[in-house]
């Protein structure tokens, strides 16, 4: 009878059995690793959506608030009710805001559905009044700087007199698609939840009241 040696019986390598377990075992601990890079990817877009559109909208309000409290000029109020397809504009001394609410930005050369070149754009008009005609937002070229960013929308704009010398400023401004949103291109338009791609949309509402400080 011949006997195997200790290395005979040493060598032995693994079952099959033995490497579907690990294999199952190694899937699963990569699906776990991948689906929280993931989450964390998720949560890091969507801090920075959210950064950018706070960003924007404070910026929109603290122009608006920085040009009523010294201009010394003439404020006109916003459309009472404007339509998301016109443009409107109103004036705080000789710089007029030309607006246009729901409609996203986009720099492309043919931007599509409820998309336009611009939103918000602040230029210089001399004698601006009340009925001085708002630029054309949805052509490429306009005279101005623009206030709002790609891929974003201002849903409201509101500047009315608050008393004495003093201004109410209401701002919204929406980050996202139309496929992404609740009334894309309505005043109360709003993140849809749980939607894929959600951390692509972001909403960010800001009031203030100013006192005019130069006259």
């Amino acid at each position: 009878m011949i006997k195997k040696s200790r290395f005979e019986h040493r060598a032995k390598g693994f079952t099959i059995l033995e490497l579907l377990i690990a294999t199952l075992v190694f899937s699963v601990v990569l699906m776990l690793v991948t689906a929280g890079i993931l989450q964390m990817a998720k949560v890091y877009y969507k801090g920075v959506t959210e950064s950018n559109t706070q960003n924007t909208a404070r910026a929109i309000i603290d122009t608006i608030s920085q040009a009523i409290q010294f201009s010394g000029g003439d404020v006109t109020a916003t459309a009472a009710s404007p339509a998301p397809n016109s443009n409107y504009a109103f004036c705080i001394g000789n710089t007029q805001y030309s607006y246009r609410l729901g409609w996203q930005v986009e720099d492309g050369s043919t931007p599509s559905l409820n998309q336009t070149w611009h939103s918000l754009v602040q230029a210089p008009v001399s004698n601006c009044t009340s009925s001085s005609a708002p630029q054309n937002l949805t052509t490429q070229v306009v005279n101005g700087r623009d206030l709002v960013g790609k891929h974003m929308r201002l849903s409201n704009l509101v500047v009315t007199p608050a008393g004495a010398n003093s201004y109410k400023i209401q701002v919204s401004v929406i980050y996202g698609d139309n496929d992404l949103l609740n009334n894309p291109t309505a005043a109360n338009a709003s993140c849809k939840s749980a939607t894929a791609g959600s951390q692509f949309c972001a909403s960010m509402q800001l009031s203030t009241i100013v006192v005019k400080r130069v006259k």
